[in-house]
């Protein structure tokens, strides 16, 4: 086994390692987070008097270049008018469009015009016969009497008031006229909605047909004014009454004329006339 020789060469001795070491200039640990932004610099604008090729806003005198057309600083435009120009434009109509454009509105005011009069002229026209349609429909008729009843004739017993007595066992018989009518007079001005005539001489069928009846009848209406209201009707050759529904204003009077009738040389008898009104 080899022996160690002994040597002059010193021994290195080992230094012991401190655990933890703080230097004075590094930085202690911190946690991790989000990087934060640099806050923005705020750079004041400085105008530098007499700058050639520069404009002076004429809001806040700030000198911008020429070549801008709104101010950097209050945003005005540059591009402004002198007072006079824009006062003269901000007082001026407006004027009417040209060409083509001129001529579409002036058709669009044309057509509304036209519109509005057609309009106002169907309100006055058909207007007051809507209202009069709708109240007609609404209103329930009532039974008026007249103030007077005449004939062209009458047989005796058998005079032109009993058509408007209530009775149908009693008639109106008239003579041997050509066309005999019966007319109606009423004290004021009514709208008539309705009239019910009940030809021959009474209700019942077998002595309803041994006298005369009406066959065609012109109703005959008139209003204050003179004007002459005529509606043509027929009944049927049975015993009983027969309603007409109609719908005329302010009448006044009313006559019915037969012009034909059932039972062949028979004077045409009417048992009664009932006329209902608008109240």
């Amino acid at each position: 086994m080899p022996v160690a020789e002994a040597t002059d060469r010193p021994i290195a001795t080992p230094i012991a390692v401190p655990e933890k070491v703080v230097g004075v200039d590094q930085p202690g640990a911190v946690l991790p987070g989000r990087p934060v932004a640099p806050r923005p610099i705020l750079r004041e604008f400085t105008d530098v008097p007499d700058a050639t090729g520069e404009l002076a806003c004429p809001n806040c005198g700030t000198l911008n270049p020429a070549d801008r057309a709104f101010c950097r600083k209050c945003g005005r435009s540059l591009r402004a008018e002198p007072d006079a120009e824009r006062s003269r434009r901000r007082f001026t109509w407006p004027r009417w469009p040209k060409g083509r454009g001129r001529i579409r509105r002036l058709l669009a005011i044309l057509a509304i015009l036209i519109l509005l009069a057609a309009l106002v002229w169907a309100g006055v026209t058909y207007g007051p016969r809507a209202v009069d349609a709708v109240r007609d429909r609404l209103a329930k008729p009532e039974l008026v009497t007249p103030e007077k009843v005449t004939a062209s004739s009458s047989t005796r017993g058998h005079g032109p008031n009993l058509v408007s007595d209530g009775l149908n066992n009693r008639f109106w018989e008239p003579g041997h006229d050509r066309q005999p009518w019966v007319e109606l007079t009423f004290g004021e001005p009514i709208r008539v909605l309705s009239v019910i005539v009940t030809g021959g001489v009474s209700p019942q069928q077998q002595a309803y047909a041994k006298q005369g009846r009406p066959a065609d009848v012109r109703l005959e209406l008139w209003t204050p004014d003179g004007t002459r209201t005529e509606q043509d009707l027929h009944l049927v050759d049975h015993a009983g009454p027969q309603t007409f529904e109609m719908a005329v204003g302010d009448v006044t009077r009313m006559r019915l004329t037969v012009t034909s009738g059932y039972g062949s040389g028979k004077a045409p008898a009417i048992a009664e006339i009932e006329v209902f009104r608008r109240p």
